[in-house]
């Protein structure tokens, strides 16, 4: 029998690497069919490959370009765990108010939904920076910021918590998102979507499994729900 690839967002298999094996040693046994882990070096790797793939673990931008240009299935997200985002300053001086953004230059990684939800934010607040400086990572961001390169940044919450101490002396936080809106999805290519229909519930009842429980622990995951189209109206809202 074939063995089904999974490939998962590089900032979480940097993070919960042994966790993510567990997953697919997990579902591999319980539906009789072998998952390899299929782990990327970086986001250039994970976009190459992404689509040859059977399982994926994706950020909300690439799960929805899974799903609209691929016909990739949406099987389930993890439960109370939304993408934010944090706006950061330099580690010296006074910290200014969040209003010092207006008018002002900010790091970002402009394709992620991490940027879209920082701005929303700060347009609901009237805050209209003067330019979004592209970096290619948020530990870019973080250090354009620490340097004085940029005066201010937007960073995922997620990539913030997963620095060092020491990285994270390296600048200050002004605010945080809290939206509610953006999760990461399990996706599925049609055919694996076609021949394990019950994939979604296999995942959705891995709480109420002590194994599935011990293996949701080591992901930093409470659990799986499912996608609902009504969510989905507003992630493209966002990002529109």
């Amino acid at each position: 029998m074939k063995d089904l690839s999974l490939m998962v967002c590089p900032h979480d298999t940097v993070r919960y690497p042994e966790g993510w094996h567990r997953l697919a040693q997990y579902l591999s046994l319980r539906l009789n069919r072998p998952i390899r882990l299929a782990p990327s070096s970086d986001f250039i790797e994970f976009h190459q490959d992404i689509i040859g793939a059977d399982l994926v673990y994706a950020n909300p931008v690439d799960s929805l370009n899974l799903l609209d240009d691929h016909g990739f299935c949406l099987l389930a997200h993890p439960a109370d765990t939304y993408d934010e985002a944090l706006l950061i300053a330099g580690p010296d001086g006074s910290l200014p108010a969040i209003e010092a953004i207006h008018g002002a230059a900010v790091a970002s990684v402009k394709p992620l939904i991490s940027t879209r939800l920082a701005l929303k934010l700060l347009r609901d607040r009237g805050i209209i920076p003067a330019s979004l400086m592209h970096r290619d990572s948020w530990l870019s961001v973080v250090r354009s910021v620490w340097n004085g390169e940029v005066p201010f940044g937007i960073i995922h919450r997620d990539a913030y918590e997963a620095l060092s101490p020491q990285g994270r002396e390296m600048v200050r936080i002004l605010d945080t998102t809290n939206a509610r809106l953006a999760y990461h999805m399990f996706c599925a290519r049609p055919s694996i979507c076609a021949a394990l229909p019950t994939l979604t519930k296999l995942l959705t009842i891995m709480d109420a499994d002590p194994e599935g429980m011990l293996v949701l622990d080591g992901l930093h995951i409470p659990g799986w729900l499912p996608v609902i189209d009504a969510e989905l109206v507003h992630l493209r809202a966002l990002m529109a």
